[in-house]
C-alpha cells in the first residue's frame, strides 16, 4: 500500500494549521482591550485601565443593557456621564453635581447620539472616543479643548427618556370651570397632543396667566428645569412651536427670578397647564402654550 496520500493528507493538515495559527496571531494582536466600569448604574464610576493600547476607532460597550424605556433616536435623554483621559486626568463629570444632563439625542456631542439610540433607562455605556473624533463638553464646544491628541473614555448613564408619546396623565383631573376663564381653547385628548388657538377678537393678556386645565397626581414641580410637551400659538394665529410635531419634549425653566414659566412651581407632574404671555411691545405678539408636565430631572 502507497504512503503517499497520508503524507499528502499530513502536510494538509500541516498547512491548515499553520494558516489557523497565523490568522489567530493576528486577531489577537488587533483586539483591545477596553477599559473596566466599576459601580451601580447612576453613581460615580470608578474606571480602571488595561495595559494596552487605547482602540485607534470610536468604539463602544454596553455594560448595562437597563430595563427602562427605550431611548428614541430624536428624543430627549437625562444622562449622568464621566470623561476621562485614557488613563489620564478627570476632563468632566456630571455626578458631582448631582443633576443629570438633559439633551436631546441630535444635540449631544458627536458619537453619544449614536451609542445611546436604542438603549434602554437604566443602561450604562462606554465610549471611547480616538483624538479624529475628539471629545466635546455637552453644551460648550469650547471646553476641554486641552486634550486634543488623546484618546477620551467616556461612561454614560442613562436615567430617564422621552420621546414622540410622552405626554400628560390620560386620567389627569380635568377643570372645566377654569377653562372657561381664559380665551384660549385647547383641544386634544389628555396623554396625547394638544393644541390651542386664540378665538379672533380676544384681548390678548397683559401678565402672565397659568391655568391648570387638567391635574394630574405626580409630584409638584419644584423650581428648576422641568420637561414638557408643549403647542403655543401667538395672537395672531401663528405657531411658536410644537413639541409633539417635532418629536421630542422640551426643558423649560421654573424659576422666581424668569416670570414666564414661574407659575408652573407647585403644579403636580402629568398635568395640562395653559400659559398665557403677555407681548413684549416691541412687535412681538402675546403667545398662548399649552403644557403637558411630563417629568422634572
Amino acid at each position: 500500500m502507497s504512503t503517499r496520500p497520508a503524507a499528502l493528507l499530513g502536510a494538509a493538515l500541516a498547512i491548515v494549521l499553520l494558516l489557523a495559527s497565523c490568522v489567530s496571531g493576528l486577531d489577537s494582536s488587533r483586539r483591545t482591550a477596553l477599559p473596566t466600569v466599576l459601580g451601580d448604574v447612576g453613581s460615580r464610576p470608578e474606571i480602571r485601565f488595561p495595559a494596552s493600547a487605547p482602540p485607534r476607532e470610536f468604539t463602544t460597550e454596553v455594560v448595562e443593557p437597563g430595563d427602562g424605556g427605550a431611548v428614541e433616536p430624536g428624543g430627549l435623554v437625562l444622562v449622568h456621564y464621566l470623561a476621562q483621559v485614557w488613563d489620564g486626568a478627570e476632563l468632566d463629570s456630571s455626578y458631582d453635581g448631582g443633576a443629570p444632563l438633559v439633551a436631546s439625542l441630535p444635540g449631544l456631542p458627536p458619537g453619544w447620539g449614536e451609542a445611546l439610540s436604542g438603549l434602554r433607562v437604566g443602561a450604562r455605556v462606554l465610549l471611547s472616543v480616538p483624538p479624529e473624533v475628539g471629545y466635546t463638553a455637552p453644551g460648550d464646544a469650547a471646553r476641554h479643548a486641552e486634550s486634543p491628541d488623546e484618546t477620551v473614555v467616556l461612561v454614560v448613564d442613562v436615567v430617564g427618556s422621552y420621546g414622540r408619546t410622552s405626554g400628560g396623565q390620560p386620567d389627569a383631573w380635568p377643570n372645566p370651570v377654569a377653562a372657561g376663564t381664559v380665551a384660549p381653547r385647547v383641544t386634544g385628548a389628555l396623554g396625547g397632543p394638544a393644541s390651542v388657538t386664540v378665538p379672533p377678537g380676544s384681548a390678548p393678556p397683559t401678565e402672565v396667566v397659568t391655568t391648570v386645565l387638567a391635574r394630574g397626581t405626580g409630584p409638584s414641580v419644584s423650581p428648576g428645569p422641568v420637561i414638557a410637551q408643549y403647542a403655543a400659538v401667538d395672537w395672531n394665529g401663528a405657531s411658536a412651536g410644537n413639541s409633539w410635531e417635532s418629536g421630542a419634549p422640551e426643558q423649560f425653566l421654573v424659576s422666581p427670578a424668569d416670570r414666564a414659566f414661574a407659575g408652573l412651581a407647585g403644579v403636580p407632574l402629568g398635568s395640562r397647564v395653559l400659559v398665557q404671555l403677555p407681548g413684549d411691545g416691541g412687535g412681538n405678539p402675546a403667545v398662548a402654550i399649552v403644557m403637558d408636565l411630563v417629568g422634572q430631572p
